[in-house]
């Protein structure tokens, strides 16, 4: 027995019903009485010759960066249940960053 050929249509076929989502390549491969390795070969192949995915330009909107506290207000507070940490304006950004860490 010599080796099966497929036409270039019905790989196409097989290799769309494994990419949808949540497909498995082992129960089409069997459904359709093919070698799952060998379906797997014709997805990688697919996608390998796939043309990249086309990039949108965006534009950004500039936004003037706040170095100092706008408001009146002199501490962040957080309350947790009873507890509440206060954190002051002098606060640098290390000390921000541990008491976050240290809620989490």
């Amino acid at each position: 027995m010599g080796r099966r050929w497929y036409t270039q249509r019905f790989k196409n076929e097989v290799v769309a019903q494994c990419l949808q989502p949540g497909a498995s390549v082992s129960r089409i491969s069997i459904e359709q009485g093919l070698n799952t390795n060998l379906v797997r070969k014709w997805v990688q192949r697919a996608r390998r010759d796939q043309p990249p995915a086309l990039l949108m330009p965006v534009l950004l909107e500039e936004r003037e960066l706040v170095t100092e506290a706008t408001s009146s207000s002199s501490a962040i507070e957080i309350r947790i249940g009873d507890a509440v940490i206060a954190i002051g304006a002098k606060a640098s950004l290390y000390q921000i960053e541990a008491i976050v860490r240290a809620l989490r």
